[in-house]
């Protein structure tokens, strides 16, 4: 069995450099001199903007302030470390922080030192630590001082210096070209079954880089708050923001209260705000959100989840913030962004248009499969396998959608969500939207339940606000008024204080379908 070799504490510990004296303050312009075209290299990134705005903040991280020149300094020495401390070529190194700075500075560095960061989340437990570490062939794991006391009582485990050749990584040696090198091993979700651990490529990186920084309009004078966790997918697109000089914006829970990100936003004047719809919801609802100053937000980007258009709407007209959402998976990369300057409607209603270096079709059943630059080829686990790609290079990932004549994508629902009630299809996202215009329901979720005479029947699993509880007739009148069809009315109401979840954000609905069985 594994256990931690190297925590946060012993490589930060008397490695980083001490804060330089502060300078004088250049003036901070609007351009991005970063030519985005260049190779995957992050840390040149880094550098130019040291070189360039030496004091300008990188990071606020509660309430210390990390300038450029701070954090490339410190990568640098963490890259030194790593080198001297027997880092393989190659090698995956799990990090386990929360969003924290240092984070950001490892982020930067594992690759930069020749290894593969290999994100998890502070949220898994001790099985699922063990399966990903003895899975992609780790020794090592940067965490937090706690985690082995959360692995107390397992066998002592040689460290690295007294490590076999049976226990040393025996992955694949770096490829010839730096842009198919393996910079990030990424947890899927397991939504397809069990985790797998996808294998991100520099290419791929640099692809989606280029996409999301360009359709969301990134530059430096913009600074992002971090809503989701770094170590996931949503939380992980900031990161390229840093890149074009923005400052990251930190917190360090990881299911933070909405009167948090609006305070943080405020304070530190966000002009881009980076989650979950569950985050715009929750902030919805705040009766802080009146006396928030959130004039400086430029967009508030989301995905993990659909966005429903009525939110957008009132958190556009409630803030002046422009929603944009994008579109991705663990599995195949990040596909699609929207940007502020498109169309009102289609930012509330699509996740923009795919990168341009990815195809987008849609099968006959309504199917979305992607192949392109922004899709990873191959599962770390599984090095001679094909990956999630068919014979001709298609990701399925079993989303719904379609594409409009613009070329925009919209993103349904999911595939084994669909609730067949006598051979006819309900798509829950649709149902959910409709009731989230009854001004009682927070927050909604309808799943099928298994039913002997029509193989389904829909069942809403609400979150309602006072007076009372929402009764069936109540809603049923109220999806009239919506135009709704009536086979896809609800046929059963639950009431939840709050709807099940995995990951940042994202509604557990098999969690929802096993409550029902009970």
């Amino acid at each position: 069995m594994w256990t931690p070799t190297r925590t946060a504490s012993s490589w930060f510990r008397g490695r980083l450099p001490r804060r330089r004296p502060a300078r004088r303050r250049r003036k901070r312009t609007d351009r991005t001199r970063v030519d985005i075209r260049r190779p995957y290299d992050p840390l040149s990134y880094l550098e130019a903007n040291a070189s360039e705005r030496p004091d300008d903040p990188a990071v606020f991280d509660l309430g210390r302030v990390v300038s450029f020149s701070e954090l490339a300094a410190s990568v640098k020495a963490l890259v030194r470390v790593l080198r001297a401390g027997d880092l393989g070529a190659g090698e995956p190194v799990g990090v386990r922080l929360p969003n924290i700075w240092e984070y950001v500075a490892l982020e930067l560095a594992i690759p930069a030192a020749g290894g593969v960061i290999m994100p998890l989340s502070p949220a898994l437990g001790e099985a699922e630590l063990g399966w990903a570490m003895e899975r992609s062939g780790a020794r090592w794991m940067i965490t937090e001082a706690d985690l082995p006391a959360l692995l107390s009582g397992r066998p002592p485990q040689p460290q690295p210096q007294a490590a076999t050749s049976q226990t040393r990584y025996q992955g694949p040696a770096p490829a010839p070209s730096r842009h198919l090198r393996i910079v990030e091993i990424a947890l899927t979700s397991g939504t397809t079954g069990l985790p797998k651990l996808a294998s991100l490529s520099a290419k791929l990186k640099q692809a989606t880089f280029e996409g999301f920084t360009t359709r969301l309009q990134v530059t430096q004078a913009d600074r992002v708050l971090v809503m989701s966790p770094l170590t996931q997918g949503i939380g992980g697109m900031c990161l390229f923001c840093l890149r074009l000089g923005a400052a990251l914006i930190m917190l360090h829970d990881a299911r933070p209260t909405p009167e948090t990100l609006l305070r943080l936003a405020a304070t530190h004047q966000a002009t881009m705000l980076v989650g979950v719809p569950t985050n715009v919801i929750r902030m919805l609802q705040s009766p802080d959100l009146k006396s928030t100053d959130l004039s400086h937000a430029r967009l508030t980007a989301v995905a993990g989840a659909p966005m429903p258009p009525a939110i957008a709407e009132e958190w556009e007209r409630t803030t002046g913030s422009r929603v944009c959402s994008f579109y991705g998976s663990m599995d195949a990369g990040q596909l699609s962004v929207a940007s502020p300057s498109d169309p009102q409607q289609k930012r509330w209603t699509s996740v923009g248009r795919p990168h341009a270096t990815t195809e987008v079709k849609i099968e006959p059943d309504g199917e979305i499969a992607m192949r392109g630059d922004t899709v990873q080829t191959r599962y770390w686990d599984d090095p001679d396998g094909k990956g999630p790609q068919d014979a001709e290079g298609w990701a399925h990932l079993g989303d719904l959608g379609h594409l409009d004549a613009d070329g925009f994508l919209y993103v349904t629902g999911r595939k084994k969500d669909l609730i067949i009630r006598g051979g006819a299809n309900i798509n829950p996202t649709e149902v959910e939207d409709a009731i989230r215009r009854h001004p009682d329901v927070k927050d909604v979720a309808v799943v099928g339940k298994p039913d002997p005479e029509l193989g389904e029947r829909a069942v809403a699993f609400l979150v309602a606000g006072p007076p009372r509880p929402i009764t069936l007739d109540q809603l049923k009148a109220h999806l009239q008024t919506q135009g709704l069809a009536r086979y896809k009315w609800p046929e059963e109401v639950r009431h939840l204080e709050e709807l099940p979840t995995k990951g940042p954000g994202k509604l557990d609905r098999q969690s929802l379908r096993d409550r029902l069985l009970t």
